[in-house]
């Protein structure tokens, strides 16, 4: 048995790691949160309709490759157990539950790595600690529990491991729709009771995930066509004297490059700082050119006061780079317009600073 799992350990870690490696110019670590409440089922001797008890969770976690994830979670709320003396008597208690997890993403792990995937399942397993409390209904039947039993006054602290299966089922490229059934495993001291099953508590959660940082991938850069070059005209020579041909160089009509950000960001990019590069240099070889900077925001994210905010960052982040490179600010004209104007059909293009060289 053992020799079984640590073969399927391995080729789990080498796929994860493969996929990993092959996706990793894709993909960039983020944040993220999870709030989820529901239902909880502790196991316990008698009907399992009567230990039905509420549940939440809160979770802080980081996705680190395509495949896993690391989160710290917090869970409880309130078990139940009973004893069965002719008929359940059924007491209350609270408890909080602290435990670190591991996760695996499924879809990343065998179909590989996608930015916009609809559904997400994934597997974890964690260890932690077990705080309970309030066990006051539990010793006012005291004198029904057997001698051997564990009943507890006051607290009790046990170690908990955890096990379970989620979903993140996208909504947008923050947020997803969370569904979650996890198992933990807890000693005979949780219900206060030695009983012929194990002690462990079921439960069944919904709730969001929201994602932070979770950068699309880059897309391809726009390549604007230079514009063609004016036709030239060779002199006629003089009837005399025989002239060297002139060389006459093309007008200079006009220089569009588009400055391209990540989603909610507008810090300049490597990539994009070689375009600003070509505008800095049309400029200083057209002393008499002016330089027009219209910054827009992706009106499929966000809303309109941040997308308006975000246009005006990265036009004048553009400008500053410009003038930062030796171009006097007089010949920079700066505007932006939010997500009211959106000049590109595929979203991701609408996040840019778009320069005009004239």
């Amino acid at each position: 048995m053992k020799r079984i799992i640590a073969i399927l350990a391995s080729v789990v870690l080498v796929a994860s790691l493969s996929v990993a490696n092959a996706q990793k110019k894709d993909f960039d670590p983020y944040w993220f949160l999870q709030l989820q409440a529901g239902a909880a089922e502790t196991i316990g001797e008698t009907n399992w309709t009567d230990l039905l008890s509420p549940a939440a969770a809160a979770s802080l976690g980081y996705q680190f490759s395509p495949v896993f994830a690391a989160r710290l979670n917090v869970n409880g709320w309130q078990g139940k157990g009973a004893i069965n003396t002719g008929s359940a008597q059924v007491y209350k208690y609270n408890f909080v539950e602290g435990a670190v997890d591991l996760m695996a993403d499924l879809a990343s792990l065998f179909a590989g790595y996608k930015f916009d995937r609809t559904i997400n399942p994934y597997i974890f397993g964690g260890v932690g600690a077990n705080y309970a409390f309030g066990n006051d209904e539990a010793n006012a039947l005291k004198a029904k529990f057997p001698a051997e039993n564990y009943l507890w006054d006051g607290s009790s602290i046990s170690p908990a491991l955890r096990a379970g299966l989620g979903f993140n089922i996208r909504l947008s490229d923050a947020v997803a729709l969370n569904l979650e059934g996890n198992t933990s495993f807890i000693n005979d001291h949780f219900n206060s009771k030695v009983g012929s099953k194990a002690d462990f508590q079921i439960r069944a959660l919904a709730g969001l995930t929201f994602s932070f940082g979770k950068a699309k991938p880059a897309p391809a850069p726009v390549v604007v066509p230079a514009p063609a070059p004016a036709p030239v005209r060779e002199p006629e020579p003089a009837p005399v004297v025989k002239e060297e041909p002139v060389i006459v160089e093309p007008a200079f009509e006009s220089l569009q490059r588009n400055i391209l950000f990540v989603i909610n960001k507008w810090d300049i990019r490597p990539s994009e700082q070689l375009k600003i590069d070509e505008v800095v240099a049309a400029l200083k070889d057209n002393p008499d050119t002016k330089v027009r900077i219209s910054g827009y925001a992706d009106k499929a994210t966000g809303t309109a006061k941040r997308n308006q905010f975000l246009s005006e960052k990265r036009s004048e982040i553009v400008a500053q780079a410009i003038v930062d490179a030796g171009i006097d600010k007089d010949r920079i004209i700066t505007e932006y317009f939010g997500d009211t104007v959106n000049p590109f059909e595929t979203p991701e293009l609408n996040r840019v600073a778009v320069c005009l060289v004239k």
